[in-house]
């Protein structure tokens, strides 16, 4: 139960601190950039935002793993 927890913790604090990123880069978006990464992620790019999201989403994939993992795990009585 602990494990769902902080799985549910992390994850929510991972998507509130993506969505800042997101929301800040958006007020900033850049004039040039190419067609792979995107406007957005060209703007985050340029805001040396980069490591923030990337840290962020990682912690939303962790938060999400941990409660998989503990739904499915048996417990042993």
């Amino acid at each position: 139960m602990k494990r769902v927890l902080t799985g549910g913790f992390l994850s929510l604090l991972g998507s509130i601190w993506a969505l800042t990123i997101l929301l800040v880069a958006s007020n900033h978006l850049v004039s040039d950039w190419s067609s792979f990464p995107g406007r957005l992620l060209t703007s985050v790019s340029k805001l040396n935002l980069t490591f923030m999201f990337g840290i962020s989403v990682f912690f939303v994939f962790l938060g999400v793993g941990l409660m998989l993992a503990e739904c499915f795990r048996k417990e042993n009585r």
